[in-house]
C-alpha cells in the first residue's frame, strides 16, 4: 500500500477519539536499528525507512478533541504536546511510532491516556506559539511529578527547586514537499503501546498530509534523557518537517502477538 494512503484506511472500530492538529512540527533522527530495538514494545521492532531507523521530536496542537459519541469536552479540548519517539513495525506490517513519552500540561488527557491507551503522557508545562511563519514549542516537567499517580496530578502542588526535563523546537515553515521519505516518516497507522502486560495496537486514521519543508532555528534540552534516548538533541534532525493541520481519528486495533 503506497505511504500517501495508509493512514486513510477504513477504521476496524468505532473511534475512541477524534482530534483536530496543528501547526505539526516532525524532527526525526537516522539511527542504527540495533540502537533502538530495546526502546519499542515487544511484538514490534524499529521501522527502517530508507535505510535506517528513526527516533523523533514531534510537537503540535489539539483542538476539539471529542470522545464519540459524546461531544466536545472543554477539558479535553484543547493541549500542546511535545513527544519524543520511535517509528515502529509490527509483524503484520503496521508501521506506527511507539511513544517514550508525550507531555502536556492537561491532566484529564494525562489518566485517560495511562488508563485507557497505554501510552505514557507526562504532565509538563507544554507550551506553542506561532508567529507568522515560525512556530516555537516549549515543554518543561519535572521528574518527581511525573511520576506520582495520575490521580495525584489533580491536586499536587507545583514543585519548585527540583530537576526538571525540557525540550525546546523553533523552526521556519516552508514549501510544500512531496518525496517518499517525507510521507513515510509522517504518515503512520497507529500507536504501538505497552498496557498491561500486552502490546495494543491504536489505529490512526487522517486524510493525506500536506506536508512542508522546515528551517531549523533553536532545538535543545535534556528531555530525550529522561526516556532512554540522551544526546538525541544535540545535533540537527535528519528530517524535519511541518504539517498545517489535519483531524485525526483514533480506534482499537488489536493486541500485537
Amino acid at each position: 500500500m503506497p505511504a500517501r494512503d495508509r493512514a486513510a484506511v477504513a477504521l476496524l472500530h468505532r473511534p475512541v477519539t477524534v482530534h483536530a492538529w496543528e501547526d505539526v512540527v516532525f524532527a526525526h533522527w537516522r539511527h542504527e536499528p540495533a540502537s533502538l530495538a530495546r526502546l519499542v514494545p515487544r511484538g514490534t521492532r524499529p521501522d527502517v525507512v530508507d535505510g535506517s531507523a528513526w527516533a523523533g521530536l514531534t510537537a503540535y496542537v489539539f483542538r476539539e478533541t471529542r470522545v464519540p459519541p459524546f461531544p466536545p469536552s472543554g477539558r479535553l479540548g484543547s493541549m500542546t504536546e511535545v513527544t519524543v519517539e520511535v517509528l515502529t513495525v509490527d509483524d503484520r506490517g503496521r508501521r506506527g511510532v511507539a511513544y517514550r513519552t508525550v507531555d502536556t500540561a492537561n491532566v484529564p488527557a494525562i489518566v485517560a491516556a495511562h488508563t485507557l491507551l497505554g501510552v505514557p503522557y507526562t504532565f509538563a508545562h507544554a507550551r506553542a506559539r506561532r508567529r507568522g511563519d515560525t512556530l516555537s514549542y516549549r515543554s518543561v516537567r519535572h521528574p518527581a511529578r511525573s511520576l506520582q499517580p495520575a490521580r495525584s496530578l489533580l491536586r499536587s502542588p507545583r514543585l519548585r527547586g527540583r530537576p526538571r526535563h525540557d525540550a525546546t523546537v523553533r523552526v521556519v515553515v516552508g514549501d510544500v514537499v512531496d518525496d517518499q521519505l517525507a510521507t513515510d516518516l509522517t504518515t503512520r497507522q497507529g500507536i504501538h503501546a505497552r498496557h498491561l502486560a500486552q502490546t495494543l495496537f491504536w489505529q490512526r486514521q487522517h486524510e493525506p498530509l500536506t506536508i512542508r519543508s522546515a528551517r531549523l532555528e533553536r532545538l535543545g534540552g535534556d528531555l530525550p534523557d529522561a526516556v532512554g534516548m540522551p544526546g538525541l538533541l544535540d545535533r540537527e534532525p535528519d528530517s524535519l518537517l511541518v504539517v498545517d493541520g489535519t483531524t485525526v481519528r483514533y480506534a482499537w486495533g488489536d493486541v500485537v502477538r
